[in-house]
């Protein structure tokens, strides 16, 4: 946990995070892969491309960030409430909670809306385990694709 001299707040994402929202996906991704430079910008760009279409789009769903002094630390997206698309916590700040408490707000966000009654993502490797303990399930088998594409699900 970290110090209660903190100042740590969840809420929204607005538009003007998106530049810092890019900052933790690159750190991210890069800490967490051991893909070739090329395989390793190409889920960069990627992640950050369906940010941005995503934001242009204005997709119906819940989407959080979680900061601490004013510095994004981590975010959450939940396209129509039930695609879970996007988590990312800086690296520095994994293992504190910090996306725990994304998923458990997005949990509690989307239950009564999912027309899917669940959640569904697919996993890096990389996170698997992180899913997995927080009550995701495995959903199929993983698909070959650079970092990891494992499906998971959450059941209401």
């Amino acid at each position: 946990a970290f110090p209660a001299t903190k100042t740590i707040v969840l809420s929204d994402i607005i538009e003007t995070d998106l530049g810092e929202l890019a900052q933790v996906v690159r750190s991210s991704i890069r800490s967490s892969t051991d893909e070739s430079g090329q395989a390793t910008q190409f889920l960069i760009d990627e992640t950050i491309q369906s940010l941005s279409v995503w934001w242009d789009k204005n997709s119906s769903g819940f989407q959080s960030k979680y900061s601490i002094e004013g510095e994004i630390v981590g975010f959450i997206v939940v396209k129509d409430f039930w695609n879970l698309s996007h988590l990312f916590v800086l690296p520095n700040y994994q293992r504190f909670g910090i996306g725990k408490a994304l998923v458990q707000s997005a949990i509690d966000a989307c239950k009564e809306r999912s027309p899917e009654k669940k959640l569904k993502l697919n996993s890096s490797t990389y996170a698997a385990d992180f899913y997995k303990c927080v009550g995701f399930r495995q959903s199929g088998p993983s698909l070959e694709r650079p970092g990891g594409c494992i499906p998971y699900e959450y059941s209401y």
